[in-house]
């Protein structure tokens, strides 16, 4: 027997035509959220949040539907919002088709275990498909970064934080009892920058690519939490959906093929 469910028709369709116009909303907000962080020095809190959300809408969409093709319109949708608030960029469109490949590669890995599962666990049916969805938003948060004035920042004059050079230097300063360590540690401290900076002019242009590749990899390190917290959330409202009546589950039989000998 297989474990699976249905809401009915009507009901079923308009659970998820709710989901799916909460998450396009959400979509847009939390772009927004992102552009008003990295080029008007906004909150990170506020488009953070708002990602998580969204992806708990979108693995809700993905364990109702039963159509691959009706999911990958949703995530079209909800990328080409992107462009309403960063405007059409060449480059923005080459990252958005990636990123679309690979949420919809995603989920239609989770669609998959969920329809070959014998019973319903929604921790492992997501976990097929959350870690490209997320290599996908990590994708178009370092292309934004690089575009954004965070990163241009970085072009120019770099600095050592003073605080790491003291807590490195300065033990060592103190050692050798050489005069006013207070003295020294600056000479050394402007010696120091002096020479990183005329290195770094070489490959000035180079530096804001990889500060996006740094904020690449920070994001796929964050998403262990995040997929953990997406699949928590997802489950709980999808029990609540069931309690509700919004979706039902039921036993279905299967035919399974047996050699005669």
């Amino acid at each position: 027997m297989i474990l699976w469910y249905s809401g009915g028709m009507d009901k079923n369709r308009m659970v998820q035509s709710v989901i799916v116009g909460l998450a396009a909303v959400i979509a847009a907000a939390s772009w927004a959220g992102l552009k008003g962080f990295l080029f008007e020095g906004g909150n990170w809190i506020f488009p953070s949040v708002g990602f998580l959300v969204l992806l708990v809408f979108l693995s809700l969409n993905c364990l109702l539907t039963k159509s691959k093709i009706n999911l990958f319109i949703t995530l079209t949708f909800v990328l080409v919002s992107f462009l309403f608030a960063f405007g059409i960029n060449l480059s923005y469109l080459a990252v958005l088709i990636v990123a679309l490949l690979l949420f919809s590669f995603g989920f239609a890995r989770a669609i998959n275990e969920k329809e070959n599962r014998i019973k319903i666990q929604i921790g492992k049916i997501l976990r097929k498909g959350l870690p490209s969805v997320l290599t996908g938003l990590a994708l178009i948060i370092a292309a934004v970064y690089y575009f954004s004035p965070l990163a241009a920042q970085w072009q120019g004059k770099i600095e050592i934080p003073r605080p790491l050079f003291d807590a490195i230097s300065q033990p060592m300063i103190d050692s050798a009892s050489l005069g006013s360590s207070e003295e020294i540690g600056d000479m050394i401290y402007d010696s120091v920058n002096q020479s990183v900076n005329k290195y770094s002019q070489n490959y000035e242009e180079y530096i804001p690519f990889g500060l996006a590749v740094g904020v690449f990899f920070t994001v796929k390190a964050l998403g262990i939490v995040l997929i953990w917290l997406v699949i928590l959330l997802s489950a709980a409202i999808f029990k609540i959906l069931v309690s509700f009546g919004a979706v039902k589950i039921h036993e279905k039989a299967v035919l399974q093929e047996v050699m005669e000998t």
